[in-house]
Parts: structure tokens; sequence; C-alpha cells
């Protein structure tokens, strides 16, 4: 089992890690050989960093190029010849654009692409990528309808089912019986707000009707009078605090909780989040927004980190933050990981050599062994993230100094949470 403590013993020093050797490039480089030299590796990332969602876009790209570099220096230090190049593209969270940037990776040969990151781009890819033989390794796509076993779409993160199961065992162990679900309407968002919409139901809660607001909209007054409509409608059965508003999206979740701070019945029941906002600057530089999490909640679940392995992925996000200024979730933390899984597993199946299926087989494989800073890598038989357990981040602080905290953790092995003062 390749652990990595490997890694350690090259680049830890006196005071901890220090970076040895770059080399490989990072983004598009219009005089790079559409052919790949002599040992080298094409890894391309497909990330948001001027769209929606662009904090992890950001803290991925970082991470993904000190995921570069490190490889580089374990590969030299082992005496191996192979090297990483990167090419990183902006997909602008747009599949449409990203499908664009990933035939343009096909074209100069590169076999293993980190991201795209939402559920949205990886389905828009998918059959390009089974087609081409490249595998896509996302760090943040959760659609359970993407949970197809034999494909090349891979994820680093637990599914949807996995996740709606985290967030409604938080929101029963507070009291909730009725849930309002909103949520983008996307692939990923939709994935989740069916999941949850599901899980609250069996598990014996009220679902009122479901409300979606289109990706592209930016007026959400009548998805707000719906909530609170909604709201109105269920306090004939049940108590402010047993009701509760469950919001996937992505950025725009900024709006729609300053408008809702600003509403006494929007604000006089608890509200729920999603994946797709923990570590987003966006909520937590709005005042509104931050106000609005500070005083009434809104905790989103993502998987979680393993408090005792705290000395491996530390540092590593230490260094995504010098690097990109963004504080790392566990996704970003995932394409770090992901580029070693693509760069072993590449090495295992043979280099250059390798055919298609030998690499899809060898990333399952090396996956199957290998633990990184998030943990244990081992994917189900449909290619996602094994591990259910999941932590809870929110907005706390006040005016000037709010910022992200982890409030609760979910332990799926027997379906606790604990909160974290």
């Amino acid at each position: 089992m390749f652990k990595l403590s490997a890694l350690r013993c090259v680049l830890l020093g006196v005071s901890g890690y220090v970076l040895i050797g770059c080399g490989g490039s990072s983004g598009n480089n219009p005089g790079t050989t559409p052919v790949p030299t002599a040992n080298e590796l094409r890894i391309g990332g497909l990330f948001s960093l001027t769209g929606n969602w662009n904090t992890l876009g950001k803290a991925s790209k970082a991470a993904v190029e000190l995921a570069r570099d490190d490889v580089n220096a374990y590969f030299a230090s082992r005496s191996i010849a192979t090297r990483v190049t990167l090419f990183v593209t902006d997909t602008k969270l747009l599949p449409e654009t990203a499908a664009a940037d990933l035939n343009s990776l096909v074209d100069k040969q590169v076999r293993y692409v980190v991201g795209p990151q939402s559920s949205s781009e990886v389905a828009r890819l998918k059959a390009t990528a089974d087609s081409s033989g490249t595998l896509l390794i996302s760090q943040g796509s959760t659609a359970s309808s993407l949970s197809i076993a034999d494909d090349n779409v891979f994820r680093m993160v637990p599914d949807d089912v996995r996740e709606a199961k985290a967030l409604v065992a938080l929101a029963r162990a507070d009291g909730i019986q009725a849930l309002i679900p909103v949520a983008r309407d996307d692939a990923g968002n939709g994935g989740l707000f069916t999941s949850v919409s599901a899980r609250f139901s069996d598990v014996g809660g009220e679902v009122a009707a479901g409300i979606r607001y289109g990706a592209n909209e930016t007026d959400f007054t009548a998805t707000l009078n719906s909530v609170r409509a909604a709201i109105v409608a269920l306090r004939a059965t049940h108590t402010d605090a047993q009701i509760g508003v469950y919001l996937a999206g992505f950025d725009e979740d900024a709006q729609i909780l300053a408008l809702a701070q600003a509403d006494p019945t929007l604000s006089a029941v608890k509200w729920y989040g999603s994946d797709g906002v923990v570590s987003s600057a966006a909520l937590s530089s709005n005042a509104g927004s931050a106000a609005f999490m500070s005083q009434h909640g809104f905790p989103n679940p993502i998987f979680g980190l393993d408090d005792s392995a705290v000395g491996t992925w530390s540092p590593v996000a230490q260094r995504i933050k010098a690097k990109s200024g963004v504080d790392p979730d566990a996704f970003a933390l995932s394409a770090y990981d992901a580029v070693w899984l693509a760069a072993l597993s590449y090495q295992a199946a043979g280099g250059s050599a390798a055919t298609a299926t030998d690499r899809r087989n060898s990333l399952f494989a090396t996956a199957s062994t290998y633990t990184g800073v998030t943990g244990p890598t081992k994917f189900d038989a449909s290619g996602d993230r094994n591990d259910g357990n999941f932590d809870f981040w929110s907005v706390g602080g006040s005016a000037g100094s709010y910022r992200w905290m982890r409030v609760a953790s979910y332990k799926a092995a027997d379906g606790s949470i604990v909160r974290i003062p």
C-alpha cells in the first residue's frame, strides 16, 4: 500500500513540508508540441476559475500544481523518468466551455483530467471521455445519475445519496419534521434535491412541494415567495422549530440568504445547504448572507477529513492557501490526491505503453490501496469514493470577521451526529 508517508520522506524537512523541484507547466501553452515528449505524463485540469463556484476552482488549480511538483520530486527521488506536465483551463462552470476544453486536451493527448467540478459539466463530457479513453477524475461532482460502472468517470467524493443521509441525519437531530427543498436546476444540485427529498421522506418526515430556479437566475423574488408560502402552509401543522428549508445551489446562495435575512418569515425557520458552497467567499463576504449564517446556521455537508490525520492534510492545505489565497476544503484537497492517483496508476499500468483499458483498470486498483491527504481513496463499483463520513460547515463570527467554521460531523458507520462547539 502506498501512503502519503512515502512522500513525506522526500518533502519533510526540519521545518515541515518544503518544495523540492518543480517541472511541468500550468495553463494552455500554444507553443507546446501536440505530441508528448518521452517520459511526459500530461494531466489536465478543468476548473471554474472566474465563473460560479470559483473558490473551489482556484484552490483546485493550486492543489494540482503543488501535486505536480510533489509527484515529480517523488519520481526523481526514486529514479523514475516520468514527469508530469499540467494543462489547466477555466471552464467558468459552463458545460459547453468544459466540452470544448476537453476536446482540446484530447488533441494534446492528455489522458487524465482532474475535474470538472460540477455534475452538469461531467454529464456533458462523459461521452467524449468514454470514447477517447480519457479518464475524468472529478473532485466535486456528486450526482447519483452519474454513478455508472465501467465508464471513464471517477469521482473523488461520495455521491448525493450518501450526502443526503448525512444532511437528513442532522436535520432530524435538530428536530425538523417538515422540509422545503429548493435547488438550482442543474444535474448536481438537482440530484441533491431528489436524494435529500427521498431520504427525508423515507425516515418519516414531511416533504413540501419542491422549488427549482433556473441555472442563470438572478432575481430570486419568485423563488423566495414560494418558500415563504410553503412555510406559511406548514405552520398549520408544525411549529417554526420543526420546519426546515434545504437549499442546494452555488454562489447565488449568497443573494438568497441575504434576502432571507431581511424577511421575518424566511428567517424564522432553520435552513440547510449543500457541498456546492462550502468555503465559498461569495457567502462569507456578503454581509447579508454571512449575518444570516452566523445568526441562524445554514450548515453545509462535505465529505469529512480524518481529524487523526491532520498532520498529513493540514500542511498541504496550508500550502494551497499560500498559493491561492483560498482556504481549501476537502474537495480541493481531493484534487491534490487525484494527481497522485493518476501518476501512480499510470506508472503501474506501464506508462506510455498502457492502453486505455489498462489505465482505467490501474486507476481503479491503485485507488483501492492508496491513502492520500484526504484518507483512503477507494472507489465503489461505480467509480465514486467509497467513504461516507461528512463534516458540516457554516459561517460564524461577526461583521468584519466572518469565517467558515466546522460545526458538526456525521459518521456513516452508525449515522451519528457530533456537534463541534
